[in-house]
């Protein structure tokens, strides 16, 4: 029974509703955008970032 995280994650995300596991992966999509606009730089398409 040596998974992965990530075989144990997307098991469950197919056991749960999808609701639960939306910020969870609202944040992983966040944080991959952050790391290419960083590599990439940011160009005239791209969202400029909010400032609080």
């Amino acid at each position: 029974m040596n998974q992965s995280f990530g075989s144990e994650f997307a098991n469950a995300a197919r056991q749960a509703p999808r609701i639960f596991f939306a910020p969870l992966m609202g944040a992983v999509a966040a944080i991959k955008d952050e790391f290419r606009r960083v590599k990439y730089g940011a160009d005239q398409n791209s969202k400029p970032l909010q400032s609080k």
